[in-house]
């Protein structure tokens, strides 16, 4: 929810590519148990687009009534 991590391509470790707005390297190494590894030209992470948005929260609608039960074309 911080950032976008990928593995270095020679050591795999995992760094810190990208940070989500707002976010800042404290909080990102706050969250973890072991040294974070920022990349050096660490990005900023593009803002979701409203289609983006519209589409997890309808995602997230679906999964909340599936565990609930409640999806389409089940009985609640």
């Amino acid at each position: 929810d911080l950032a976008i991590w990928k593995p270095d391509p020679v050591t795999k470790e995992f760094t810190v590519v990208s940070l989500h707005p707002g976010v800042t390297r404290e909080q990102v190494q706050a969250t973890c148990g072991w040294v974070v590894r920022f990349a050096e030209a660490l990005d900023e992470t593009p803002a979701p687009t409203e289609l983006e948005l519209t589409t997890l929260r309808d995602l997230q609608a679906r999964t909340k009534a599936a565990h609930e039960g409640t999806a389409k074309g089940k009985a609640a």
